[in-house]
């Protein structure tokens, strides 16, 4: 695991001095080694997490046997072993025992397009033909590792992070306030923009080639993920639950390799106990996990449950607990973050990643199984919507006045209530508008009052993601799948797992983003997937010889309660500063609309996942303005 970093000059000879401040920035993901190449017009660099061949074998940038060949990697090859041996057979000599140097000489092989359908794992790097005279970036299928861009007359940088990139002799990039719309009604910023003019995310999935002489681009797709073919299915809930088992051991194995110390993030929910239970099987000695509980609140704590599961399957869980204090900590946080996400689950993460660090210096999550087996309730809806068609079955009206006598958090039978009435309230809209509709971070009235800024970057997004989806032939549920895995998965849960592991120089790992996994739980049938009663159902009943009790727990999301935490006296001075800060004269909020929000909550509304946003959004205001 590393940062990568590099600059492409057209006009002459790239900075020196630019690319050591942009790697240097980049300590944090990789205090283990620094390499750089600077040849004329391109710079390359990198810091190294040492994870596999911990030697100085491993140093990068790595080369080919005759130096045509140059390569700056972050991330892992999951395959690297197996792709190893063939290119052993096909004449070439490795030097190391690195996966990086699988990229080298698979290129040589390969091509460009031959290397990227055969590595499997999580990616982003910077290869140089010196040959051919061209730069080649790449990314992952699913995004898991990013890679920034940014370009001007004559240039071209990019970096792992936005902090390294900003670092490029371009000069701080100016705030973008288009994407405020959408952060205020999904809480991220969608890609492949950015909060900041002129900077943009590579998509996953995607090459792009450079000239390092002309600055000549060609941007192509080498992965669109897709349903399997039918035939490659089982045929019953037995055979595909068999099926799942399989595809879900092969992923856990191939990423329990590493030559560094290793361990599991452990909620007590259904994706990291299924990771613990598979883990157990292939990781010699005791499994060590980690998990994470909230003082104050019982609510969203599942420290109890993680305490359970681990007892269960033989594994030593340490627990660590965070109260309101960890608030304090957001500078860093968002600091860390590089564009706001507002979500609190950044709180407890960033806390147990630091934990986690001190014991181990790899840990699989269970990131990517909500998206790919069904976790989330409004892919039943999306089934109900399919399946009634234009049929407007009665009492839809009473459900609507029923639900909106509720409050924003409900939970067992009344939870079902709301979401019931959240689905009629919307089933008339355009798809893209329903699905937004579950996400409505600030209602559309709230967004007015805040800040006049339209949502039209988010929308438009989805709009366009569920066209694709039609015409990859995807039926109501999988196209909603789709959209979370380009969206929300993406931009928010990716995006902080990498940012806030990588601040406390641990490599996290995401097995259930498997490319083996995704395909096939996008393939499963409604059945498998979610029910009126039950999410995952195929995933519970991998668990229910072993975990019952895990197997039958509901979905908890990893929030921390920050409803009781900003109502409490250690949210006072957060109360007040987005009474006083820097958000209207920085971003154009409304100071009434803000104290409007803050009243409501002190009143008893629970509105601690909207202050808490606009908490993030202060924070990095206060960095940025």
């Amino acid at each position: 695991m590393c940062g990568i970093a590099g600059l492409l000059s057209f006009s002459g000879p790239v900075d020196r001095v630019r690319i050591d401040a942009m790697v240097g920035a980049l300590a944090h993901r990789g205090p283990d080694d620094q390499g750089l190449l600077v040849e004329g017009g391109v710079a390359l660099g990198m810091r190294r997490l040492a994870v596999i061949d911990l030697s100085p074998l491993g140093h990068q940038p790595m080369e080919n046997e005759d130096g045509s060949v140059a390569v700056v990697f972050n991330g892992e090859l999951y395959n690297f072993l197996d792709l190893r041996c063939r290119l052993i057979a096909e004449g070439h000599t490795f030097r190391s025992h690195s996966d990086t140097e699988v990229l080298v000489h698979g290129y040589e092989t390969w091509g460009a397009r031959g290397l990227l359908t055969r590595i499997e794992g999580m990616f982003a790097f910077a290869l140089l033909d010196r040959r051919a005279g061209l730069l080649l970036l790449a990314r992952d299928q699913f995004g898991v590792k990013p890679l920034y861009l940014r370009r001007a007359a004559g240039h071209l940088s990019f970096a792992s992070e936005l902090r390294s990139l900003v670092l490029d002799g371009l000069g701080k990039p100016g705030v973008d306030p288009a994407f405020l719309g959408s952060y205020l009604r999904v809480g991220f910023v969608p890609s492949p923009g950015c909060a900041f003019r002129g900077v943009e995310k590579l998509p996953p999935g995607t090459l792009l080639q450079v000239d390092v002489a002309t600055g000549r681009e060609e941007q192509a797709t080498y992965y669109e993920l897709r349903p399997l073919p039918r035939s490659s299915l089982g045929t019953g809930i037995d055979e595909l639950a068999e099926q799942l088992e399989g595809t879900l051991d092969l992923a856990v194995r191939r990423q329990l390799v590493s030559d560094a110390p290793l361990g599991v993030f452990l909620s007590g929910g259904l994706d990291s106990s299924a990771l613990t239970q598979f883990a157990v099987r292939h990781q010699a000695g005791r499994l060590q996990t980690y998990s994470i509980g909230f003082l104050g609140s019982d609510r969203g704590d599942e420290s109890e449950d993680a305490a359970e599961v681990a007892r269960l399957l033989g594994a030593d869980n340490h627990c660590l607990r965070i109260d309101p204090a960890s608030l304090d900590e957001l500078p860093e946080i968002v600091a860390s973050l590089g564009e706001p996400i507002g979500d609190s689950a950044i709180l407890p993460l960033w806390s147990l990643c630091r934990s986690t660090r001190h014991g181990v210096t790899v840990a699989l999550s269970g990131e990517g199984g909500d998206e790919a087996l069904g976790g989330y309730g409004r892919y039943y809806w999306a089934a109900v919507g399919a399946a009634l068609g234009e049929r407007t079955p009665p009492g839809l009206g009473l459900v609507r006045r029923l639900a909106g006598l509720l409050p924003q958090r409900t939970h067992g039978p009344l939870n079902l209530l709301r979401r019931a009435g959240k689905f009629a309230s919307t089933m008339e809209l355009p798809e893209a508008s329903r699905y937004l509709a579950w996400f409505d971070l600030f209602g559309a009235a709230e967004r007015t009052a805040l800040t006049g800024t339209a949502d039209a970057v988010i929308t438009g997004r989805v709009e366009r993601l569920f066209k694709q989806g039609h015409a990859l032939g995807l039926d109501a549920v999988q196209r909603m799948q789709y959209v979370d895995i380009n969206t929300f998965l993406l931009d928010n849960l990716l995006l902080k797992s990498d940012r806030l592991s990588m601040a406390h120089s641990l490599e996290v790992r995401v097995p259930l983003l498997d490319r083996g996994v995704l395909e096939l739980g996008l393939s499963l049938p409604i059945e498998a997937k979610v029910t009126r009663w039950q999410s995952k159902v195929l995933l519970r009943r991998l668990l229910r010889k072993k975990l019952p009790r895990a197997a039958r727990r509901p979905k908890r999301g990893f929030e921390p309660p920050v409803d009781a935490w900003f109502r409490g006296g250690a949210g006072l001075r957060h109360r007040e500063r987005l009474i006083d800060g820097r958000l209207a004269p920085a971003l154009g909020f409304s100071r009434g609309a803000v104290q409007a929000l803050v009243s409501r909550h002190e009143g008893g509304e629970d509105l601690g996942r909207q202050l808490f946003a606009l908490l993030v959004l202060e924070e990095w205001a206060g960095l940025n303005g």
